[in-house]
């Protein structure tokens, strides 16, 4: 990695947070926005509001927490900005539009969606969220262009839990896949370009016809050996024969910019 590579991906970084900040009615949060992001992306050995607050060089957490929890902006407009971005970037009609979930562990009762639930990272059942993600990829880069939090049916039956936590009494219980689902009826709906639709075989047992494994616009489903639409499981010492794909060059890979963004600012 070159210093004009880094400076670069400094630079792209710099305009992506300034083309966000038209999502913002005030320049205080825009400049905090701008900080957040670095901080999410540096170095750094934990990463809370305190320790970005800090990076940042403010005196408290006080302005992290309110750009998370006070100042008015909405997820889904700055989600939309994102996938403009990244189609603009990336977009290829053959691309890969691949579906994942993935669970942030926590200690607390009170975080929406949270309870004693599989983690894929640790293969128990801590307690911990679940996020549905969708990520565009293709040969030249990958990023993520949307997400859902899976609330388990212990929450969605819990109105009075759900006011608690904000969560609108209008959202009711769904699957996983069928989250997925509202993701890939989402890039649709945004003429997002792709051919291809990839999951593990816990989405293609959906059986709706709406479903990530019905999704693909070239009628592709992820394979599953127990419906007997992939390859049989590997034998013992047997080694994959699946081709890797060439996703290298990764705009979602954040590690060149870390090294080149400072631990603390100021």
């Amino acid at each position: 990695m070159t210093a004009e590579q880094i400076a670069g991906w400094d630079a792209a970084l710099t305009e992506l947070s300034g083309s966000m900040g038209r999502l913002f009615n005030r320049p205080e949060p825009r400049v905090v926005f701008a900080q957040f992001v670095e901080g999410l992306l540096a170095e750094l050995p934990r990463k809370n509001g305190w320790t970005l607050a800090e990076r940042a060089g403010h005196v408290t957490a006080d302005r992290m927490q309110w750009l998370l929890n006070g100042s008015v902006w909405c997820a889904d407009l700055l989600r939309d900005a994102v996938r403009e971005y990244v189609v603009t970037h990336l977009g290829d009609p053959d691309a890969s539009l691949v579906i994942d979930d993935t669970q942030a562990q926590k200690k607390v009762t009170k975080s929406v969606g949270v309870a004693y639930q599989h983690c894929g990272l640790t293969g128990d059942v801590p307690n911990c969220q679940t996020m549905v993600m969708l990520t565009y990829a293709t040969q030249t880069g990958h990023a993520f262009i949307d997400r859902r939090l899976y609330l388990p049916e212990e929450w969605t039956a819990d109105q009075q839990r759900c006011r608690e936590t904000g969560v609108s009494q209008d959202v009711g219980f769904a699957t996983k896949p069928e989250l997925a689902s509202t993701m890939l009826e989402q890039a649709r709906a945004t003429h997002v370009p792709f051919s291809w639709v990839l999951a593990d075989a816990d989405y293609g047992r959906d059986p709706q016809p709406d479903s990530p494994a019905c999704a693909g616009r070239t009628g592709e489903a992820p394979l599953d050996p127990e419906r007997g639409n992939g390859p049989p499981p590997l034998a013992r010492g047997e080694r994959s024969r699946c081709r890797h794909l060439p996703f290298h060059q990764s705009l979602a890979s954040s590690e060149p910019l870390s090294r080149s963004l400072p631990s603390r600012v100021g």
